[in-house]
């Protein structure tokens, strides 16, 4: 529908044009006798009709000024089936110079107010607009080479302890940081440059960044941190290592019963139902694979329940692509599935837990 469908229909005049008409019904020649010449005393008289404006509608709004100008000029206009004095046109013409002048004055003073608020304001801040930005210059390039000394430090560190410092939520992440790395000697590594480094904002909030580094072993790797402040960054572990509560390959293949906890992994849909999941009405089926690893657990989910509601919304946001996320799987005591786990709770849309509470343990 065109826009101007919600304005208000223009107002429409009736024609109010005067009209030449005689008092006796003379001739149209008598009525064009008026535009050339005078009138002799023998041919019958004329006088100018307006057509009755009893009948007109006139707008249902307050006018604005404009308006009230134009209905000024309306008004002289009717005057000419009257005898009306100069003096009542002058008046009309005075009361609208008046509006115009009350109205031009009206933004003078604001105009002038506006210019003063400005001032005050520029006195109130010492800081000019070149300066400010100055100082955001300066402070992005602060942000630039802390980012650059956190994952340079976070390379180079050679123990747990050490790396604990440039990582974030080290009180959390410290007991699996280390049993990491008591899996997996540190080796100190050196950076030779960094590739890459885009800001990256997760769900509105800012202040992530990712990293592509370049390591001394012609390696490239990519880091996820956090900028708190221009002098404090921090490198989220987790995601870099794809930290799980077990080794991924040992769960998958061991099973073992009973176990519970919150896995990082990707999920796609699949159609594969057996044994405790094979009803398909009760159970929605995913394929579920994590980082650095080949070895497939398919996971179900209870259609009534919160994590297939969210998982399915997620899924089909993103266009049934496979996606990272984290899970609560959950391999219950006596399961006959060789291959299939129990989805308990969706956990995260992502890898990366933005607050520490986020994930209950």
């Amino acid at each position: 529908m065109d826009f101007s469908a919600f304005l208000a229909p223009a107002m429409q005049k009736k024609d109010d044009k005067p009209s030449l008409v005689t008092v006796n019904e003379a001739s149209e020649e008598e009525v064009l006798l008026l535009e050339g010449r005078s009138v002799p005393e023998n041919e019958g008289k004329v006088r100018l009709e307006v057509k009755d404006r009893s009948g007109v509608k006139f707008r249902t709004h307050e006018p604005k000024v404009a308006e009230w100008l134009g209905q000024e000029e309306a008004s002289i206009e009717d005057g000419w089936n009257s005898e009306v004095e100069p003096a009542r046109s002058l008046k009309g013409l005075w009361i609208s110079l008046g509006v115009v002048f009350l109205v031009g004055m009206v933004w003078m003073a604001v105009e002038i107010t506006g210019v003063i608020r400005e001032k005050e304001e520029e006195s109130v801040d010492p800081q000019s607009s070149l300066e400010r930005e100055k100082q955001s210059e300066i402070d992005a390039r602060q942000t630039i080479d802390t980012i650059q000394v956190t994952v340079r430090n976070f390379y180079a560190s050679s123990s747990a302890d050490e790396m604990l410092k440039y990582v974030r939520h080290p009180d959390r992440v410290g007991p699996s940081l280390r049993e990491y790395y008591s899996k997996n000697p540190m080796k100190g590594s050196e950076v030779m440059s960094m590739v890459n480094m885009d800001p990256m904002i997760i769900e509105s909030r800012g202040g992530f960044w990712v990293i592509q580094a370049k390591l001394s072993s012609g390696v490239q790797e990519h880091l996820a941190v956090e900028v708190n402040r221009s002098t404090e960054a921090k490198v989220d572990w987790e995601t870099y290592v794809c930290a799980q509560p077990m080794e991924w390959d040992r769960f998958v293949k061991d099973r073992p019963a009973g176990y519970r906890g919150d896995f990082r992994v990707y999920i796609e849909f699949e159609n594969f139902y057996n044994y405790e999941f094979k009803d398909s009405e009760k159970y929605q089926a995913y394929k579920l694979t994590s980082l650095n690893s080949h070895e497939v657990i398919y996971g179900y989910a209870a259609r009534d329940g919160q994590a297939f509601r969210e998982i399915d919304k997620l899924i089909n946001q993103n266009k049934n692509r496979k996606l990272a996320v984290m899970l609560q799987l959950y391999l219950q005591e006596g399961l006959q599935s060789k291959s299939g786990v129990l989805i308990e709770q969706f956990v995260a849309p992502r890898w990366l837990i933005l607050d520490s509470p986020e994930v209950k343990k």
